[in-house]
């Protein structure tokens, strides 16, 4: 039970104290209002105010708590005007008198565009002063429209502006709460029962009571190491502190949140006041409080990786840089010199620093990654000039590192905002950086306790800056401190515990520094031997994971308190895919712009900014913007042929459209009117779901754990359009679809893939990675794919000099490999009875994970049976097309990557380009400049690469000339390769490789006596293993033998980089090497799509496909 459904429930309960059964209808907002300030309620006063009166201060409403009174600003409208009474009056019924930020509306939700940053939501949820605010905004929209009510009226048959008018609700309230009340789930009521008392141990209360200076507690995985922490905070208040006076600091929201219903749970008074919340979001509200320290603006946003690679990239271009290439699409890299920068912050370290770090390494640096860290040098300090130069963005690493230095250097400035925290207590303390530490020690020198609890072996983090060395060598930091272990276990029994403990020890580096200690397990024996079935292959794997799920089920564990583990989200997706196939209910998002709902509404966007039309493949097949198939075709080549405004041939279609197709054209024209690219995505979203179309009521029946995913899915997508992405604070559809393929290819949408609270109470089992399953425990844990591969250490980027680093032991890679142990430890013991363990043979020279492998007589070995049959292909996946005489090899290539990139691209020559960076069209450009087809005449070459620049919109405007030096780059070494300005094509060649007809067409053929070279030009490295080096060396060997009086031999040009790579063909193959089945599956028309995090992002038809 989440603060905030706590807030949803007391707005209900005041709701139907003051209606009765009228509650559950909808009822005009003045109403509500004045029922609730009547004299026989709350009796309050409403007093109007101009927005300059000094009763409000900077405020839009004021709650005058002694004289029951509030004020509110009198120049809104009256909807907004009843959200602001109805907010005050949420801090009147949850929050205290002098509880902080309960005086005036922070951000009353009703404006998109005045929203914080993506990077900025994320950390402030659970910050204490923003948790404050989120309630009462909560307890305002439930109090006006309460979400079971939205969702009546709207499945009545009401629109969501409709009820905005009929209520005189804001719009902005209508649309949260029908997407709140259609999508989400509904959570179970907070239950008036209190937890089960708990009986600590002895070592429990010694710590929770601990009277030194700076207490370190060592909590193994169940030894009760949350319990302890809420002892300690009751056993603080109980010696006579007060609620403000206690900071408590952990790593995740999900942390902070669960500590806080816990704290109200306990019935601990005015719990609210404690300051719980992460690291980020404490340094968020330190920097906000004393912005003018630090030459910010007061509302100033924080960037997320998006935005820091919009601050820096246009900046590039005049650095001086020798190792990264600013030209063209620098995405690839520049997400590494962000990451870095970070990681430099995590050390403490500012750009001056970094390069002293870099000059202190240069010797046992390679040359190659010395250049590189010297253009990072250049790119830190450009980075954090232009961050400051106008005082609105901070990073995260500012978040942490900068209160860390300010309070180290000058507390006594601060202690308005800081001064207050008397006893520190830190969660997770094995998973914090160096800037954490030191702004702890900044804290704890001023207060009265430091108290943490962590972890060694369960420090997971490092590729986040986390190090386990703060807290293996604690006393380095604090030589005073005193260590309490916990050393019973009250969660696992003792058969699962002695599994996790014997890879804690064996094959751990940690043991050498730090032996682990003996635990003992509160719940003794349970009988149960955990497993270690091992399996064939994957399908073996998924029947024995259905199988051993029903029989634990049958065992009376819920569904609920099961879970599926593995290292890889992929895994996680095919595991949860083949439990739903199989009838057992599972919950996972995945990765949400793969799901069909998601990618409907994503082909809807396209549509508002692509020329071709491709969307209205998927678009067409809507509920009410359904087209005929043969209209669809028709319209599609008339977009080819003409690229019109997007969307224009709605209201000007072309000729030839059936009767059916022109009536359906003119409800599109009805669907469409007003809406254009420049609006925000949530505005567009928002009219087409909620008042103009019915896609959304088609997922709004059924009750399995499917249409309850897909109804979350779309929640959390439909939101995420309300987010200003990146430092902009208003975004455009066209910004939006360029900015999601950016972030998809830097990986920055991991957190969409969490489900919301309101998940947690469904009967379904959980599937997470390993390390989202971080802090959780379950009844039985499934541990998917136990292969040494996923257990491997991870190196640091070379682009991090070792001398800013710092380090436990003397032994190479010490860290790494031990937080590669801990992982499995930390996947193991997140078990209370029952853990399977999954072994596949599937891979090449799979191997099991040789920590599993060494505890074989703590585990019963099965061997794996139940296979699953194969997932039917989706019905998009095959089609009836003609063979043509040979396949192009570039078409086989493309048809490697993705079936349906092929089917897309060659079948039905779709070209969409929305949201490409700029920089692919221009490298098509160059190669239609420089090449001229076989059979045509080369003449001279094409202004291809002027017409592209002059089609490019006003948002890329300040990117044309850098555009165009990357272009009279390519282009200047693809003529230095020619020797001239423009050639022919050398002649197609048509060879058959093992039963494929394939035409290759090379750029070039060159022949020395009986040496025939095949020569291609790309514009990036391809690499040794590449699917073209591997392809080509295939079609070299058949046509070796195709012609045996010749020598053959591939060459690929990069004009990136002017280096030639040559290509030689295989020898003998197998008769069923790997590119055979997949030409055979070309030949039989299998088109299926092949979703891939690294390419779907990049390819053109990422917005519609599959469709």
């Amino acid at each position: 039970m989440t603060p905030f459904h706590r807030a949803r429930e007391a707005a209900t309960r005041l709701r139907h104290q003051l209606f009765g059964d009228g509650a559950s209808s909808g009822i005009p907002a003045n109403q509500v209002i004045d029922a609730v300030a009547a004299e026989n309620a709350e009796d309050f006063d409403i007093s109007d105010a101009a927005p300059d009166d000094e009763a409000l201060g900077t405020a839009d409403a004021v709650l005058v708590r002694k004289f029951r009174q509030i004020v509110v600003r009198n120049d809104v409208p009256s909807g907004e005007r009843a959200f602001l009474i109805a907010h005050e009056f949420g801090h009147w019924k949850l929050h205290h008198e002098g509880h902080e930020g309960c005086h005036k509306v922070v951000d009353s939700t009703l404006k998109p565009e005045d929203s914080d940053t993506f990077g900025a939501q994320k950390i402030e949820a659970y910050g204490a002063r923003e948790r404050a605010e989120l309630q009462a905004n909560i307890f305002a929209r439930e109090l006006l429209l309460p979400r079971a009510v939205a969702r009546g009226l709207f499945l009545a048959g009401k629109t969501a502006t409709q009820l905005a008018q009929d209520l005189d609700v804001p719009l902005e309230l209508v649309r949260q709460q029908l997407l709140d009340g259609l999508l989400l789930p509904e959570p179970p009521a907070s239950s008036d029962d209190p937890p089960q008392p708990i009986t600590p141990t002895q070592n429990q209360i010694a710590a929770a009571t601990s009277s030194a200076k700076s207490s370190l507690v060592v909590a193994g995985p169940g030894t009760g190491k949350t319990a302890t922490l809420l002892m300690r905070v009751q056993h603080l208040l109980a010696e006579g502190a007060k609620p403000e006076n206690l900071l408590l600091l952990t790593f995740s929201n999900r942390a902070a949140r669960e500590l806080v219903d816990r704290l109200q749970e306990l019935g601990v008074s005015n719990a609210h006041d404690i300051w719980v919340g992460t690291f980020h979001a404490f340094g968020l509200e330190f920097l906000r409080k004393n912005h003018e320290q630090f030459g910010l603006r007061p509302r100033f946003g924080v960037a997320d990786k998006m935005a820091q690679i919009a601050v820096l990239e246009p900046h590039i271009y005049g650095l001086g840089l020798t190792a990264f290439n600013p030209l063209g699409d620098p995405l690839d890299w520049l997400k590494d010199v962000v990451s870095t920068i970070q990681r430099a912050k995590d050390e403490l370290a500012d750009a001056d620093e970094f390069a002293d770090a870099v000059e202190q390494s240069a010797l046992d640096t390679s040359a190659e990654a010395l250049a590189r860290q010297h253009d990072v040098v250049k790119l830190y300090r450009c980075y954090e000039s232009k961050m400051r130069a106008n005082g609105s963005l901070v990073d995260m690493g500012d978040l942490v590192m900068l209160p860390a230095l300010a309070l180290t250097k000058d507390f006594a400035k601060y202690t308005a905002s800081a001064g207050r925290f008397k006893h520190i207590l830190i969660d997770e303390y094995q998973d914090v950086n160096r800037a954490s530490v030191q702004l702890v020690k900044a804290l704890a020198a001023h207060a009265e306790s430091l108290w943490v609890v962590g972890d060694a072996r369960q420090a997971i983090y490092r590729f986040r800056g986390a190090s386990m060395r703060n807290i293996v060598r604690f006393g380095d930091d604090f030589p005073t401190h005193t260590t309490f272990p916990l050393n019973e276990n009250r969660r696992s029994f003792e058969e699962v515990i002695r599994v996790f403990e014997h890879t804690g020890r064996e094959g751990n580096p940690l043991q050498m520094v730090l032996p682990l200690d003996d635990v003992g397990s509160a719940r003794g024996h349970s009988g149960i031997k955990p497993r270690h079935v091992q399996c064939a292959n994957d399908d073996v794997v998924h029947g024995e994971l259905a199988a051993n799920v029903r029989r634990i089920h049958g065992l009376g564990v819920a569904y609920r308190d099961q879970v599926i583990l593995a290292s890889t989200h992929d895994t996680c997706s095919a595991a949860a895919d083949s439990l739903n196939a199989a009838g057992v209910p599972a919950l996972h998002l995945g990765d949400i712009f793969q799901r069909p709902e998601v990618k409907d509404l994503l082909a809807l966007l396209q549509l508002f900014i692509d020329r071709s039309g491709s969307g209205l493949l998927r678009v067409s097949q809507l509920p009410g913007l359904q087209l005929p198939p043969t209209d669809v075709e028709k319209l599609l080549a008339w977009c080819k042929a003409n690229r019109p405004m997007p969307l224009s041939w709605v209201a000007a279609p072309p000729p030839g459209l059936s009767v059916k197709g022109m009536a359906a054209l003119q409800r599109w024209a009805s669907t469409f009117d007003g809406l254009e690219s420049a609006d925000s995505p949530w505005e567009v979203a928002c009219q087409l779901l909620l008042d103009r179309t019915d896609i959304l009521r088609t997922h709004l029946a059924g009750s399995s754990i499917l249409d309850i995913t897909r109804r979350i899915a779309l929640w959390q997508f439909i939101y995420y359009l309300r987010v200003p992405d990146g430092g902009r604070a208003y975004q455009t559809v066209g910004s939006f679809i360029t900015r999601l393929r950016r972030r998809l290819r830097v990986g920055d949408d991991r957190e969409l893939r969490i489900p919301p609270p309101e998940a947690d109470s469904l009967d379904a089992v959980a599937v997470m990675t390993i390390h989202g399953s971080k802090g959780l425990e379950f009844e039985a844990v499934h541990l998917v794919d136990i292969d040494a591969r996923h257990f491997r250490m991870g190196l640091d980027s070379d682009l991090i000099p070792q001398s800013l680093l710092q380090f436990i032991a003397p032994i190479e890679n010490f860290e790494e490999q031990s937080e590669a142990s801990n992982k499995l430890y930390v996947a193991l013991s997140r078990a209370r009875e029952h853990l399977v363990l999954y072994e596949t043979k599937a891979m090449y020279n799979a191997e099991c994970v040789a920590a599993i492998t060494g505890a074989a007589h703590l585990l019963e070995r099965v061997q794996g049976k139940a296979a699953v049959s194969k997932l039917p292909a989706s019905p998009s996946g095959s089609s009836s097309v003609p063979a043509p005489a040979a396949y192009d090899l570039t078409g086989f290539l493309s048809y490697r990557v993705c079936p349906r990139r092929y089917y897309y691209d060659f079948i039905k020559e779709l070209s969409p380009a929305a949201g490409l960076h700029p920089a692919a069209l221009i490298e098509g450009a160059v190669m239609r400049e420089l090449f001229a087809l076989h059979g045509e005449e080369p003449g001279q070459p094409p202004a291809e690469v002027e017409r592209v620049l002059a089609s490019l919109g006003p948002a890329f405007r300040d990117s044309v000339p850098h555009l165009r030096d990357y272009a009279d780059q390519l282009l200047a070494s693809g003529r230095a390769w020619l020797g001239m300005q423009r050639a022919v094509m050398a002649k197609p060649i048509d060879v058959e490789c093992a039963g494929i007809p394939l035409r290759v067409s090379p750029h070039r053929i060159t022949k020395s006596g009986s040496v025939v070279k095949i020569e291609f030009v790309r514009v990036k490295p391809s690499g040794k293993l590449s699917r073209q080096h591997k392809t080509l060396k295939w079609v070299l060997k058949y046509l070796a033998e195709s012609y045996p009086k010749y020598s053959f031999q591939g060459s690929i040009f990069v004009l990136g980089t002017g280096a030639e790579e040559l290509v030689y063909p295989y020898g003998r193959l197998p008769a069923d090497f790997f590119l055979v089945p997949i030409a055979q599956a070309l030949m039989a028309g299998n088109f299926e799509a092949k979703p891939n995090p690294w390419e779907c992002p990049k390819c053109r038809h990422f917005l519609h496909c599959p469709a």
